[in-house]
């Protein structure tokens, strides 16, 4: 078998993808190959008196892939008499589907929910490659991360390697609190894997939490070979054992890992996106197993542990012993008004106030993005030597301006729910403005109050909801954080409530 095609091979390994991407990768790897090596290259053509061997003299993708276990799809297939399913996401909803103009001279459409990830039409052909179970060399894999794990921790990380020799439960709950250290306690497990020869992958909806965690994965294991894949990052495609990905990416993969963590499962938008759930179920191998991690399960979730569909572990307590920060509820008059006079709230201005001249750095959670540029001047002119910014999904230097919050170049972030789980800012309070907003559900509120006494230098500090009348969200988060509390302290996890 002639480099290329090994190399195509490598590239196509626990994939699935449409026949115009292969030849486009033929092409690349041609490419490369030239650029690398011309005189190889040369010699390559020079000896391949083959056609079916050759990647240049024959480009039909069915030739370049003979003798290979892959399994040919048609981009839709007929799964009732008036329903069509796209076979890259999924999905059967014919809202989805759109009829535009092909050459293939058929009554053609394409699934419009995938595609920003690639035209698949009704005569595109897939082409999906299992990769091979442990198919990597076995060999001692040295995991570094500072401390220890607690007692409650080591607890999680044992029943975790436990879970991979069931053989009845495929999928595993791990609910445990914001800032319980879920990431540290999977550490075992992904060793396991990765000693063995198996492939695993990391998942999160956001791009942020998957750029938090990769820098975290890689000292964790530093001698293990990884990319991080997600629509901003700089890592091309890989095949290699350790994978960090958005959920989204999940859906290009085919039958390629052991083992699958998917972080923040409950998180937007993989919990209100059917295709994404079938991505990641397509993406393991059949004997794979799948670890969610969230500290919001659910209902449906919850259910499923509740009725043994799924195992479950249940850890109520952070690391460090200290119990979650319960939440003030402060009322604040009509801000919606106040704001469009670029004035602010009474108790919202003194709070900041206060915060300012301690030096105690905060976040400001708002309901949404269109709000940013009115508090942003009400701010500004209430507080005209404060260092402060803002971010959002729309903000291009998100990534940039939290790692100034980090550095401690701002006083405070203004900030709408895309960093309400996923990142950690030591010693830092929490204001939600508006929490009567119904963009505040029950678990984006727990995830907001989550940000606070995360580390156990940093253990405690204030949490506050301000609002323009109480909601039942409200009333629920206060009575879930109040409730796990009660549970840790029970179970000897926490020295008080």
């Amino acid at each position: 078998m002639s480099a290329l095609k090994l190399a195509l091979k490598q590239q196509l390994q626990g994939r699935i993808t449409r026949d115009k991407d292969i030849d486009s990768l033929v092409y690349e790897l041609e490419q490369e190959r030239f650029k690398v090596d011309g005189s190889l290259f040369k010699e390559l053509l020079e000896e391949s008196s083959n056609q079916e061997d050759s990647l240049v003299m024959d480009k039909q993708i069915t030739t370049l892939l003979k003798g290979w276990e892959v399994k040919e799809l048609a981009g839709f297939q007929k799964v009732h008499k008036r329903e069509w399913q796209c076979q890259f996401c999924g999905t059967n909803d014919k809202e989805w589907r759109a009829v535009g103009p092909c050459t293939c001279g058929e009554d053609c459409f394409y699934c419009r929910q995938c595609f920003n990830m690639g035209k698949v039409k009704r005569c595109t052909t897939l082409y999906a490659l299992a990769d091979e179970a442990y198919s990597f060399p076995k060999k001692s894999v040295k995991v570094i991360y500072r401390g220890e794990l607690s007692p409650s921790q080591q607890m999680i990380s044992t029943a975790l390697t436990d879970f991979l020799k069931q053989a009845t439960q495929q999928t595993c709950l791990v609910w445990a609190v914001t800032g319980a250290g879920k990431t540290e306690m999977i550490f075992k497990v992904i060793q396991q894997v990765l000693e063995a020869g198996g492939r695993v992958g990391l998942a999160a909806p956001r791009i942020d939490v998957c750029h938090e965690l990769a820098p975290r994965i890689k000292t964790a294991f530093p001698s293990v070979e990884q990319v991080c894949l997600t629509s901003e990052s700089e890592d091309r495609y890989r095949r290699v054992p350790l994978t960090i990905l958005t959920t989204h990416q999940l859906l290009r993969f085919y039958q390629a890992f052991d083992l699958l963590v998917i972080d923040e499962v409950d998180a937007f938008p993989y919990s209100n996106q059917p295709m994404l759930v079938y991505g990641a179920r397509r993406s393991l191998q059949p004997t794979g197993k799948c670890i969610y991690l969230t500290a919001t399960p659910s209902k449906a979730l919850q259910k499923a542990a509740a009725n043994q569909e799924i195992s479950s572990l249940v850890l109520p307590a952070r690391y460090h012993r200290h119990p979650l920060v319960v939440p003030k509820v402060k009322w604040c008059g009509n801000w919606r008004r106040l704001l469009g006079r670029e004035l602010l709230p009474q108790f919202l201005k003194k709070w900041i106030n206060q915060h300012l001249t301690t030096k105690k750095r905060f976040l400001l959670f708002i309901p949404s993005i269109r709000m940013i540029p009115q508090i942003e001047k009400s701010l500004q002119k209430a507080f005209p030597d404060a260092k402060f910014s803002s971010v959002s999904s729309k903000e291009e230097k998100r990534s940039k301006r939290v790692m100034k919050m980090r550095q401690e170049k701002y006083d405070f972030l203004v900030t709408t729910t895309i960093l309400e789980r996923g990142v950690t800012f030591p010693n830092i309070d929490v204001l939600v403005l508006g929490s009567e907003d119904r963009i505040f559900t029950k678990e984006v509120l727990i995830q907001i109050a989550g940000r606070v006494g995360r580390t156990v230098d940093y253990p405690t500090g204030e949490v506050v909801f301000c609002h323009y009348g109480t909601t039942k969200a409200i009333k629920q988060a206060i009575k879930e954080i109040k409730s796990l509390n009660q549970q840790a302290f029970e179970k000897g996890m926490i020295d008080h409530e």
